[in-house]
């Protein structure tokens, strides 16, 4: 029997803080992140870029979608514990570390000084 719960997300690294949001049932993690406001590192969206590659530290995920007849690997298991956050979708609850970035949903931009007088 499936649960129709969402599942913990939860998003870490030695380089920002661990942070943590809820992913329904069938939804991408990326797209789950989105909605809560967060912003990680995608591109295509459609698991052929690998932007979003991630390392599964605990938990498991399943395809979020049915896998294209193109499709040359798995996006939920790429091999040495690494997914797809664009193409996965949580069985459990899992603990994950993007190999890029993530923002609070805050546009960063660097801060210019008008040398102009």
């Amino acid at each position: 029997m499936t649960s129709h719960a969402p599942r913990k997300v939860t998003l870490t690294s030695d380089k920002q803080a661990t942070v943590s949001f809820d992913c329904p049932p069938k939804i991408s993690i990326l797209r789950a992140a989105k909605n809560a406001g967060l912003e990680l590192s995608a591109g295509c969206m459609q698991g052929r870029c690998y932007t979003c590659r991630s390392r599964l530290l605990e938990g498991h995920v399943v395809n979020a979608r049915a896998l294209s007849r193109y499709a040359t690997v798995d996006p939920a298991d790429l091999g040495d514990g690494r997914i797809l956050l664009c193409s996965v979708t949580p069985t459990t609850d899992v603990i994950v570390v993007p190999e890029g970035p993530w923002a609070d949903g805050v546009v960063q931009r660097p801060i210019t000084h008008d040398t102009a007088t």
